[in-house]
């Protein structure tokens, strides 16, 4: 059952993607972008995207290596949360209704999900490289600190920790329990990464002039941490901790992130000749073509010898 509901979260996925391009993509970006060929939309943006897709390859795969090669505690610290914060997050269930348990999945699985990939495809359409770069950063540091908190210190979820909460997503039908726990052990509640991954998204999209999309992603956070709350997944300091953890990688990503992104742009140059990913720059002194790898800063002329800059992504 695990394959149907991968299936059904891509195809609701892609739906909903296709919805977000026709409310969030500005008109003027969608008819500059007329007539372009898919491998101009691609060239210059593939580092970013791969670089997101090995790490939610990474996220998928955690539990399933975990298990292989049995990386498990023989300790809990879900008694350390409860501590903190007792029993508080019952509150969310204070009036379940089954219409707001199938919608709240909906966001838990759907919303969040294409909320991501919609925030790396719409700032590299709208060529937002800046941006870009720096939603890539936070959202690689984001899991990579997130990382060790699930492997050493394991909370459960709220809905088999706490009496007083119901597992209610897990419970909903067990094509989603099944799936779900394929890839999750239902102890990796600390930090909360769907906080943590939506707010950078925030952080990020607000450094853009793409207001309608940022007053959605305000919205959809506030939303997915409702979800996560009320269908007993997390708990609240799985959220604050997120939180916490967004704003330290949007900081990092923005004041140290440039030697980084000189580093993946040359191992973008290597794979780029290795592959042959090329593309044509006119020089500005004879007017001859040279032929290039996308992500050169800079090439000389073999005709006249002029240095020519390269604008790379």
């Amino acid at each position: 059952m695990a394959w149907q509901l991968s299936v059904a979260i891509v195809i609701s996925t892609l739906v909903m993607l296709a919805l977000y391009f026709l409310a969030f993509v500005p008109d003027e970006c969608r008819r500059k972008k007329r007539g372009y060929t898919a491998r101009q939309l691609i060239n210059g943006y593939w580092p970013y995207v791969l670089l997101a897709a090995a790490v939610y390859g990474m996220m998928q795969v955690q539990f399933p290596i975990q298990r292989e090669l049995n990386l498990f505690v023989n300790y809990d610290c879900t008694h350390y949360i409860k501590y903190i914060e007792g029993g508080m997050v019952a509150v969310f269930q204070g009036h379940a209704y089954p219409a707001l348990t199938y919608l709240m999945t909906f966001v838990y699985l759907v919303l969040f999900s294409s909320v991501m990939v919609f925030t790396f495809l719409v700032l590299a359409y709208t060529e937002q490289m800046r941006a870009l770069k720096l939603f890539s950063l936070a959202f690689v540091l984001n899991y990579l600190i997130a990382f060790p908190f699930y492997l050493l210190f394991p909370v459960t979820v709220t809905g088999y920790a706490l009496p007083d909460v119901q597992p209610l997503m897990y419970e909903l039908h067990p094509m989603i329990y099944e799936g779900i726990t394929t890839v999750d052990p239902l102890d990796n509640c600390f930090p909360s990464l769907h906080a943590a991954l939506v707010f950078s998204a925030l952080l990020v999209i607000s450094t853009t002039n793409l207001r309608k999309y940022a007053v959605f992603l305000t919205l959809a956070f506030l939303t997915i941490v409702f979800a996560t709350l009320y269908l007993g997944v997390h708990w609240m300091t799985d959220v604050v901790a997120g939180m916490m953890l967004s704003f330290f990688t949007f900081y990092i990503a923005k004041h140290y992130g440039e030697p980084i992104l000189i580093y993946m742009n040359n191992i973008a140059i290597r794979f780029e000749r290795l592959i042959g990913v090329e593309e044509t720059v006119v020089c500005t002194a004879c007017a001859c073509n040279i032929v290039i790898v996308p992500h050169l800063r800079s090439v000389r002329c073999p005709q006249c010898g002029a240095v020519i800059e390269h604008n790379v992504p």
